[in-house]
């Protein structure tokens, strides 16, 4: 199967630029994760049709699109 691509919308995208390097890296480690299995771990179901996965200082809420292969993050959230 192909990995997922994983694309951003503008206020994540935004969140995202702003990371720090550590959370950065963090998030780039999750996203490899999530491109090859978006629903295995650290994801976890929001029961509506949307998905969470945190790495270190945040997490992104996010839905997939199997048809297209594409993880769409919503939102990106620091802590």
């Amino acid at each position: 199967m192909s990995a997922y691509a994983i694309r951003y919308a503008d206020r994540a995208a935004r969140r995202k630029a702003a990371l720090s390097a550590p959370q950065r890296g963090a998030l780039l480690a999750l996203e490899k994760r999530l491109a090859v299995n978006p629903f295995g771990p650290p994801a976890t179901s929001n029961r509506d049709n949307s998905w969470s996965a945190a790495f270190a200082g945040g997490f992104v809420t996010y839905v997939v699109s199997n048809r297209h292969v594409v993880i769409n993050v919503v939102d990106l959230v620091t802590v």
